[in-house]
């Protein structure tokens, strides 16, 4: 189980979504960040989903603990 959960949760519950967003015929991708409908799409590109995946768990904690605080 990862353990970043909660962070996901968070963000889930704040209106903010973070998926792989595939390049056609590619095994190549980008993240995107869904926010209340606002996209941004990553400008770099990742190797493989799975490089991509771990890079998502580092921004739902990123954002958990910047977003989350400015909240308190």
């Amino acid at each position: 189980m990862n353990v970043c959960l909660k962070e996901q949760s968070w963000c889930f519950e704040n209106n903010i979504k973070i998926y792989i967003k595939p390049i056609k015929g590619k095994k190549s991708c980008f993240i995107e960040i869904n926010h209340n409908g606002k996209l941004i799409t990553s400008p770099k590109i990742y190797n493989n989903q799975l490089e991509a995946n771990k890079k998502i768990w580092q921004l739902y904690l990123y954002l958990y603990n910047n977003r989350n605080h400015e909240k308190n």
